[in-house]
C-alpha cells in the first residue's frame, strides 16, 4: 500500500509516523502498549501487512520512504542517518497543532526539531532514566518506581523515551505505560 492510499484510508485518524533507525523499535513499543491497554488504532509495520480498521482513531505508522505523503499529525525523528534534507522537510511538514518528538543527542535531529514555530508541539527527548540491577534494565518514573525490562542500552532506551512521548499525546497515561512495558520483547 502507497503512502498516498494509506493517507486517504486514514484521513479522519490521527497520524503517528516515526522515522529513523529507532523507527522499527518505538513503532512497535507503540503498538505493544495500545495493544496492552485495549486502544483501538491501526498500525504498519515495515514487513507486515497493515492493521487498518474503519472506526479507530489512530494509525501508527513505521515511516520509511515518501514521508510526506502521510501528513502526519506526529511525527517522531528518531536520527538523522537518513537524507537530511528530506527528513528537514518532514519536519517542516508537521500543521498547526502538530507534534515533532526528536531526539535531544544527535545534532542533526536536534537543530531541526528545536527550530521555532510557535504553531507546534516540539518534544525533545533522551536516553530514559534507568540502571541496571543484576545485570537487568530497571526503568526508574518520574515517581520513583522501578520498573523491569527486557530491553537494555542507551540506543534501545532512548527508543522507550520517544514511544513513551508519543503514547502520551495518544492519551496513554504513566501508570498504563509502566504497565505494559515491562513484557515489551525486541522485534
Amino acid at each position: 500500500m502507497t503512502p498516498k492510499h494509506l493517507y486517504q484510508q486514514s484521513i479522519d485518524k490521527q497520524r503517528v509516523v516515526v522515522t529513523g533507525n529507532g523507527s522499527r523499535i518505538i513503532t512497535s513499543l507503540i503498538v505493544h502498549v495500545l495493544k496492552h491497554n485495549n486502544r483501538k488504532f491501526d498500525y504498519i509495520l515495515d514487513d507486515q501487512e497493515p492493521v487498518i480498521h474503519k472506526d479507530s482513531p489512530a494509525i501508527i505508522i513505521q515511516g520509511l520512504a515518501q514521508l510526506l505523503d502521510y501528513k502526519h499529525h506526529i511525527a517522531v525523528l528518531s536520527d538523522s542517518s537518513s537524507d537530511s534534507y528530506l527528513i528537514e522537510k518532514f519536519a517542516e511538514a508537521t500543521p498547526k497543532g502538530g507534534t515533532l518528538i526528536y531526539t535531544e543527542n544527535d545534532p542533526g535531529i536536534k537543530i531541526i526539531g528545536s527550530k521555532e514555530r510557535a504553531d507546534i508541539q516540539a518534544i525533545p527527548y533522551l536516553t530514559f532514566k534507568h540502571e541496571l540491577r543484576n545485570n537487568k534494565t530497571v526503568l526508574i518514573s518520574s515517581a520513583n518506581e522501578k520498573i523491569p525490562v527486557s530491553i537494555s542500552g542507551v540506543f534501545h532506551l532512548q527508543c522507550v523515551s520517544a514511544a513513551k512521548e508519543v503514547l502520551k499525546k495518544l492519551g496513554i497515561t504513566s501508570g498504563q505505560f509502566y504497565k505494559a512495558v515491562g513484557d515489551f520483547e525486541l522485534p
